[in-house]
This record gives C-alpha cells, sequence and structure tokens, in this order.
C-alpha cells in the first residue's frame, strides 16, 4: 500500500488540519504518513489518534529548517520523542522567531503600499507556526495580489525586497536536536537545496538518509540520490510534501511513490538509534 512519509497540515503552513489528513489518506489507501510541520509538532497528537481510529500508521516526525551560504536546507526528523519538554521548546524558540519575521515582513509589505494587517496573518496561521504562506495567503484573499507564486516571486521569496530572514538553526544543531530526541534525521529535498558538495559534511554531524523520492526531482534527480545513499550508507525516504487542497506547493496525498520498505528501513534505523 502507499505511503507519504512528508505532509504539512495546519500545525504550520497546511491547510488540512492533522484530523482532515488522516481520513484523506485513508480515502486514497494509504497504509502509512508522516505529519512533517515546520517547526512544531502539535499537529502530531491528533493525527496519532485519528489514525488509530482508521488504522493509519502516523510516524511522529517534523521539518527544521537551515541555511548554507543563501540557500535554504530543510531536514526532517521522523520517529523523534516529540514530548520531550528540552524538543518543544526548541521549537516554540523556532516559532517565536517566525512570529518576529512575520511582524517584520509585514511592515515591508505595508511601507511598499500593500495594506496588509498582522491581525489578519495571524488568524490565517490559527494556532500554527507562522509562515511566509500565511502572508501569501491573506495578500490573495484580499485581492492585493493575484497568486500565490507572484507573492513570491514580487515581494517575499529569498532576494525580494520585503523578505525577512529568521533565527535558524545550523545543519549541525538541527542534526543533533533530532538525533538528541531519537530521531532519524534525513536531509529534504536534495535536488531542491542543491547542496551535494555537503552531503559527506552533513553525515558527519550525523545524518542519516536523503529524500530521494520527492515531486519536483526528475527521474535521473531520484536516481541519483539513491546512489548517494548507497554509497554512504544511508537511508532514502519521500513524499508529497503536500500542503493541502488549496496549496500551491506539493501534490496531493500519496501522489509521489514512495516504496514500502521504507516504513521498514526507519523502523530497523529507530532500533539502533
Amino acid at each position: 500500500m502507499a505511503i507519504d512519509l512528508h505532509i504539512h497540515s495546519t500545525a504550520s503552513d497546511g491547510t488540512l488540519d492533522p484530523e482532515e489528513i488522516i481520513r484523506l489518506a485513508a480515502k486514497l489507501g494509504l497504509s502509512a504518513i508522516a505529519i512533517t510541520d515546520h517547526d512544531s509538532v502539535e499537529g502530531v497528537g491528533p493525527a496519532l489518534k485519528e489514525g488509530e481510529r482508521l488504522g493509519i500508521e502516523v510516524i511522529p516526525a517534523v521539518e527544521l529548517s537551515s541555511d548554507l551560504q543563501g540557500r535554504d536546507i530543510h531536514f526532517l526528523g521522523y520517529f523523534i520523542d516529540f514530548k520531550q519538554e528540552w524538543f518543544r521548546k526548541h521549537l516554540e524558540k523556532l516559532r517565536q522567531a517566525r512570529y518576529e519575521r512575520a511582524v517584520k515582513m509585514v511592515q515591508r509589505l505595508r511601507e511598499a503600499g500593500l495594506e496588509i494587517a498582522l491581525r489578519d496573518v495571524l488568524k490565517e496561521a490559527g494556532e500554527g507556526a507562522v509562515g511566509r504562506a500565511h502572508i501569501a495567503r491573506v495578500l490573495v484573499k484580499q485581492g492585493l495580489i493575484d497568486g500565490i507564486e507572484e507573492v513570491f516571486s514580487r515581494y517575499i521569496g529569498r532576494h525580494a525586497p520585503c523578505y525577512v530572514e529568521k533565527y535558524i538553526y545550523t545543519p549541525e544543531d538541527i542534526i543533533a536536536i533530532v538525533r538528541k530526541a531519537g530521531g532519524i534525521a534525513i536531509l529534504a529535498h536534495p535536488g531542491y537545496s542543491l547542496v551535494d558538495e555537503q552531503i559527506s559534511e552533513f553525515i558527519r554531524y550525523g545524518l542519516q538518509g536523503l529524500e530521494a523520492y520527492y515531486h519536483t526531482h526528475t527521474p535521473k534527480q531520484t536516481k541519483r540520490y539513491e546512489r548517494l545513499a548507497e554509497r554512504h550508507g544511508l537511508m532514502v525516504t519521500g513524499g508529497s510534501d503536500c500542503h493541502g487542497l488549496k496549496s500551491s506547493r506539493g501534490l496531493l496525498i500519496g501522489s509521489v511513490n514512495v516504496p514500502d520498505r521504507v516504513i521498514q528501513d526507519l523502523k530497523r534505523l529507530k532500533e539502533g538509534v
């Protein structure tokens, strides 16, 4: 049966709540999923509960951001002990940084002539970790910009005039945090991050796998990362990076072909963590 190990919920910048994700996964015939919200594990508990009810295996997970020479790098942590207090404090620190960045970006957008209010952005985010996607959705909903992609390209994408950096951990720190939390550290969508030269360095920090199966990876890229993983003794994972039915990012849940064996590979690796 199909699996999807990269899905975002309303606990970060997705448009489906955790329970809706599980119900959709069941409807689509998936056997296992992972909720991988940005800087948040608030969706894991509800997903686990709904998954138990509907017979869907849910892997506790998170996605954490870093930066290397101006390039965004994301890491996925699977089978994390998401209830550990020290771990949750790290996430709170990152979510506070997201809030502070949102404040600055809204101010820059207003200075650029776009009458957007912070309260509307926070309302859009709800209880989730606020991000650029929420700002973009508000601008589109209010008719200030035609589409999400235009918001990012003209205003809030990296190098755009209203973009603001946020506090992040180094790749070494992120991998250490994931490992300390009992998790499995995976480099997300390497074909997007384009940090192949640094993979050996990340392995020294404790990296354990690559997300080879991803919706923007070409078949050639997928094969490349499968070979890289084999060469370095890493495992491979994959997922849709679905952000919901109303999102322009990622695809529908289960739309990326991820081999069933990945779940067993994760479990075997977890036993040795």
